[in-house]
């Protein structure tokens, strides 16, 4: 850049040609008025101050409508350029002539001439700057260009675009991938040929088209199933968004597809295996239900006066069977299992559920008079699973606490409590610290079934006493018993 150029630059282009029109007009307004003037007729002083006013209104109607014309204001400069350099070549040939001839008339040539000359590089600058402009606007596209196909390329999910004949004019890496076709066979052929069918793939996109014309900010997700190339069928899940287009035009489509057979086969496997656990508990309750009422009804028959404590041994073992039954189910089929519930006193459940737990040497302390709305049985085996929990991890002569929150109530001990890292998993199904003793690890992971069924939040934290600390809160229907 040489420089004029540099200097219009930094001037500003559209400044320089508003000034070079302004500098016109003043000399065709003035020129009349002055002693330049000399011996010239009217007609000759009329004729070189409209010529050179015209040119200077030319001048400032250009740089008023520059803004208006294709060109970059980055590249005003360029249009200036050419109006300052039409009239250094103007003046360098009239300077010239003036050496080797004599000029008729020099100064209505040096103001004509130049200012006549500047319009025409005003011209000249308009199609320069235009063409300016369309190169680098062409550049800077490729390089946007670039950079969306690097994003593209680098996605790991897999990227198509379709036309509106539903031809393929784009694919990553990533898709070609997925369905095992190489670009050149994906480009310009139809969408059917990684569909089922062609009707299939008609359908699709009168579909996405639909949704693509509704005034909503979320994206649809789509699923469908692919045929690969080897004949693999795969299920995909994708969402389409529209390509900017003219209007009153069918948009082009882009997809982003991820390929979700073996997420799908999982919850399909899960389903089968949760059907399979409903079942096979439904059964399980079944036939234990009728041995368990058959043993209910002889053991009332037994001789109560003669073995009264084996009888009542026998009698609360079928009972508490039965308890398990309801418990199994809960566990297994969730709020399927929940029957309708009834109002339960919390301190009779506590005492209720502190007798059934093997606790000799425990002392529980009541502290709550809330009734809820709740299962008895679900509720009094949710206290007992607390209370042996206790009992197992803080000593047989452990403190148990009972009372209530603002929205729930809460289990406390003062054994040695929970570690802060094992907080989170002692509610998951199969966790126990008591293996070597036949644990299970069901009891935490009832209790945090029944919470989840109810929609109560259950969590656990340390006691005021160093222990273990269960709460419930959210429970929903609560009321105080005084009340």
């Amino acid at each position: 850049m040489g420089y004029l150029a540099r200097g219009i630059e930094q001037v500003g282009g559209r400044r320089v040609i508003l000034a070079l029109g302004g500098f016109y007009i003043v000399i065709a307004a003035s020129f009349p008025v002055t002693p330049a003037v000399g011996d010239r007729t009217v007609n000759d002083v009329v004729m070189i101050s409209l010529l050179v006013g015209a040119s200077g209104l030319a001048l400032s109607y250009g740089g008023y409508r520059l803004s208006q014309k294709d060109i970059r204001p980055d590249l005003y400069h360029v249009v200036a350029g050419w109006c300052v350099r039409a009239i250094e070549v103007m003046v360098g040939i009239l300077l010239f002539i003036s050496v080797i001839t004599e000029l008729n008339d020099p100064l209505a040539n040096f103001l004509i001439l130049p200012a006549l000359a500047s319009v025409a590089g005003l011209g000249m600058g308009y199609h320069d700057g235009q063409a300016q402009t369309r190169a680098v606007d062409a550049e800077e596209y490729s390089q946007e260009l670039e950079r969306y196909e690097t994003i593209v390329e680098t996605v790991n999910d897999g990227i198509f675009v379709t036309n509106e004949d539903n031809h393929f004019i784009l694919v990553n890496d990533a898709y070609t991938e997925l369905v095992g076709y190489d670009r050149e066979e994906l480009i310009g052929s139809h969408a059917s040929l990684v569909l089922t069918d062609e009707e299939n793939a008609a359908t699709l996109r009168e579909e996405v088209e639909r949704n693509l014309t509704k005034e909503t900010t979320d994206s649809e997700m789509y699923e469908t199933r692919l045929q690969t190339a080897s004949g693999e069928i795969i299920e995909v899940e994708w969402t389409a968004a529209p390509l900017p287009e003219p209007a009153d035009t069918i948009p082009d489509v882009v997809g982003v597809v991820r390929d979700v057979t073996e997420r799908n086969e999982r919850e399909r496997q899960l389903e089968r295996q949760n059907e399979q656990l409903d079942n096979f508990a439904s059964l399980l309750a079944h036939e234990l239900r009728n041995p368990v009422n058959i043993g209910q009804i002889y053991s009332q028959q037994l001789p109560h006066e003669e073995e009264p404590q084996a009888v009542e041994y026998v009698t609360e073992a079928f009972d508490r069977i039965e308890d398990m039954i309801e418990v199994l189910l809960l566990v297994a089929r969730g709020r399927e299992a929940v029957s309708e519930c009834s109002t339960v006193h919390l301190a009779n459940a506590v005492r209720q559920a502190w007798d059934e737990a093997d606790t000799p040497e425990a002392t529980l302390d009541v502290a709550t008079d809330l009734t809820i709305d709740v299962d008895e049985t679900y509720i009094r085996h949710l206290f007992r699973n607390l209370f042996e929990n206790a009992v197992e991890h803080g000593g047989a002569s452990v403190t148990v606490t009972v009372g209530d929150l603002p929205t729930g109530f809460y289990v406390a001990d003062d054994g040695r409590g929970i570690e802060p890292d094992e907080q989170e998993t002692v509610f998951e199904t199969g966790y126990t610290s008591s293996k070597s003793e036949g644990g299970m690890g069901l009891g935490l992971t009832f209790v945090q079934e029944m919470a989840d069924v109810y929609g109560w939040e259950c969590s656990v934290t340390e006691s005021a006493a160093g222990g273990a600390r269960f709460e419930f809160r959210n429970v929903t229907k609560t009321q105080r018993a005084t009340e």
